[in-house]
């Protein structure tokens, strides 16, 4: 009976193992503290299929700018990444199926951190969150810190060359996502200016790795059809009104995002930027 029992607990203890719900495996990033902001890369999966979510929280609300949410006080933001498989049947046929497994995700998340989905602002990808880019930049009286997911190999394009014929929700898959906190309390003014600087970082990055189009031939890509930028204001730094490239903050933030694209789109595709030439 001895050995029955040590064996019905062994297989209880397999069991548990497979059932495991998503996201039980979780590894902290260490971010400055003048940020005031936790975060970690929760990891688990689905259908046997990975899924990896960047989930940035506060304790105490936040202004933010997000290119999918718009302008809210936000108690989290979060990068979700799933095995493309996991997109795949919603652009195989299956348009409807995206959305509401990314609003599966966001609802489990928002749960787990005992938040409302409308508390978090929100992106998602299928790039690998193991090639996630941590990038901090630090210059009195400023701290900038760039996270940054990227695949550029099969949507990258060319905007004011390239032409979709995609309508809402047909989108295709790879996408640079960036998320940006500062110290610096930011005007919402300053916090779409600093979209604007976000996006010159990326499209330098882009240019200086020589990423072409997908879609036209010999076109240098500016970007991908699907790219999201999220923006935190700081509350304890200095106040700033304006993040373009004329002020020291746009300076850091263009800098801190051309960094981290570089290094996600090298750990994601393998592009790297040419040798120089003495």
């Amino acid at each position: 009976m001895f050995a029955g029992d040590k064996m019905r607990k062994c297989f209880l203890f397999l069991i548990a193992i497979v059932s495991v719900p998503a996201m039980l495996l979780a590894a902290e990033i260490k971010l400055p503290e003048n940020l005031h902001a936790q975060a970690v890369v929760k990891k688990g999966g689905r259908d046997g299929l990975w899924e990896k979510t960047l989930i940035v929280s506060f304790k105490e609300r936040r202004r933010t700018l997000a290119t999918f949410d718009g302008l809210l006080d936000a108690m989290a933001a979060v990068n979700h990444a799933a095995h493309p498989l996991l997109w795949g049947n919603s652009m195989g046929g299956h348009k409807k199926v995206a959305k509401p497994y990314t609003d599966q995700v966001y609802e489990m998340v928002a749960a787990d951190l005992k938040l409302d989905k409308s508390d978090i602002a929100k992106m998602a990808t299928a790039a690998d969150m193991d090639n996630l880019a941590v990038v901090t930049l630090e210059q009195k009286p400023f701290t900038v810190t760039v996270l940054a997911t990227a695949g550029a190999k099969t949507n990258a394009l060319r905007a004011g060359v390239d032409m979709s014929s995609h309508v809402e929700g047909e989108e295709q898959h790879g996408t640079i996502n960036i998320m940006v906190l500062t110290n610096a309390r930011l005007t919402d003014g300053a916090m779409a200016r600093a979209i604007v600087t976000v996006t010159e970082g990326k499209t330098a990055a882009l240019q200086d790795l020589q990423v072409p189009s997908s879609y036209t031939k010999g076109a240098q890509a500016t970007g991908t059809g699907t790219d999201s930028v999220i923006v935190v204001s700081g509350i304890t730094g200095p106040k700033a009104s304006y993040a373009g490239g004329h002020s020291l903050l746009g300076s850091l933030i263009g800098k801190a995002t051309y960094q981290a694209v570089v290094e996600a789109l090298g750990k994601q595709n393998g592009f790297k930027l040419p040798a120089k030439t003495k």
